[in-house]
């Protein structure tokens, strides 16, 4: 079979999809640039750092119980049921983010003294407006995953973050410092823009569909409850060292440096982000779900098709971490220097970690994603809570490394138990796929770009 033929789907939709994921860091870096230079002092940055981790937070606990449970029923369901759970998946979209709305605007006093960061909690009461914006545009976004309009999400993004970017630039061109206020402000404004861009790839799928079915509200409902449940788990995962450095440590200036480190490593989470995002409707079709050996092909080549680009990406970092801190924050920021080489090496863990959860979900076992990534949450908690105290700021280095080693030798055991999973075979994929890859553009961009 010819690789155009043999690729042609992954190539064409891993393109418009990497091009997506690759817009939100990239941007993300160009702000934290101009942020961290000269717009906002080491302390600013911090509490920046912290309201990006809220955001993310709070995104997490709506995609968990909604995203995964939309794209698995509409891809499960016939023609005419789709209606139903496109209604069900906005009505509990609309109420998970106003009770999570409401419950912000409680605690934010709170949550902005146990941080230590006093400014969060204006800029929270801000994000109230954008918390509405993101009921449409997260509805959006998911029906675009669910039907995999990756052209529509690579414009959607490439306008708000490019919206957000422009902002934040002109700001800084005129005044040379950026208020935190101001920045919140912007955030909304590209959620708006993203929105109003999105509708129109997905007003065609909308139309007639807001139609409410208590039995398929409740459906997505229980199938989402686990894939919460796990999301809550990933979130202490990802989120718990971001939270807990500054109360335990007395000041946001290590948020501010984890920050600078964290938005180059984020780099190397694309591939998995962008061929989890193709794997996961693939292996939720009824066909490939109850088939353990086409599981087991797509989870090793995924794997495989990231670690390509990601042990380079890692080898970089290894060798070049001061010149990567002074081009995106300055000397001011070196103290992550060592924190950034120490994390670079569980990009390679990730790139297992992220698709066993695609798997596990799509194949309709959300409660064993559910276990293990809640051992390994709490695993990563307690890791913290005595790294961070003994050896400060490195410490959470420490703990993210060994909670990735914790959580790598309990998936691929149990990969191999119900898949016959084997994780060399996906270092195998990575080696293969150089010379694959190679052929695989020179035969598509000529045609490609006509």
């Amino acid at each position: 079979m010819p690789h155009s033929v043999k690729y042609s789907n992954w190539i064409h939709s891993g393109f418009f999809s990497g091009l997506q994921k690759l817009s939100v860091p990239l941007s993300g870096l160009f702000i934290t640039m101009i942020l961290a230079h000269k717009a906002l002092t080491k302390q600013e940055m911090g509490v920046w750092a912290l309201f990006m981790s809220i955001t993310a937070i709070i995104e997490l606990i709506r995609q968990g119980l909604v995203k995964t449970a939309l794209i698995k029923f509409i891809n499960h369901s016939d023609t005419v049921d789709q209606k139903y759970v496109i209604g069900a998946a906005f009505f509990l979209n609309a109420f998970i983010t106003c009770i999570s709305a409401l419950l912000m605007f409680i605690f934010t006093p709170f949550l902005a003294e146990f941080l230590k960061a006093p400014q969060l909690e204006q800029m929270l009461n801000i994000l109230q407006i954008g918390m509405l914006i993101m009921i449409p545009f997260s509805h959006f976004e998911w029906l675009m995953y669910s039907k995999t309009l990756f052209k529509g999400l690579f414009w959607t993004y490439l306008f708000r973050q490019g919206i957000t970017l422009t902002l934040v630039f002109i700001i800084f061109l005129i005044n040379t410092k950026v208020s935190l206020n101001s920045l919140v402000i912007i955030y909304n404004i590209g959620l708006l823009t993203g929105t109003l861009i999105s509708y129109k790839y997905i007003k065609h799928l909308i139309t007639n569909s807001f139609v409410f079915s208590r039995q398929w509200i409740m459906k997505l409902f229980h199938f989402g409850k686990y894939v919460f449940a796990s999301g809550l788990s990933t979130l202490v995962f990802r989120s718990a060292d971001q939270i807990m450095l500054s109360p335990i440590l007395g000041t946001t200036i290590f948020n501010a440096s984890q920050n600078i480190a964290m938005r180059f490593i984020n780099l190397s989470d694309l591939p998995s982000q962008t061929l989890g995002d193709i794997l996961f409707p693939k292996s939720a079709q009824t066909e490939n779900s109850s088939n353990p050996a086409k599981i087991k092909y797509y989870y090793e080549k995924t794997v495989g098709a990231s670690l390509c680009i990601v042990i380079p990406l890692v080898i970089f970092v290894l060798i070049f971490p001061k010149a990567i801190i002074y081009v995106l924050a300055g000397p001011l920021y070196y103290d992550a220097i060592p924190y950034l080489q120490l994390i670079a090496l569980t990009s390679i863990t990730l790139a297992f970690l992220k698709q066993y959860g695609v798997i596990m979900d799509s194949t309709g076992r959300p409660f064993f994603n559910l276990i293990t990534t809640t051992f390994i949450a709490v695993s990563h908690v307690l890791l913290l809570y005595y790294f961070i105290n003994h050896f400060h700021f490195i410490g959470a280095g420490y703990a993210l490394l060994i909670s990735h080693f914790l959580g790598f030798v309990v998936t691929q055991s149990l990969l191999y138990k119900l898949f016959n999973i084997n994780f060399l075979n996906a270092f195998k994929y990575a080696i293969n796929f150089y010379p694959e890859f190679f052929k695989i553009i020179l035969e598509k961009l000529p045609w490609k770009f006509r």
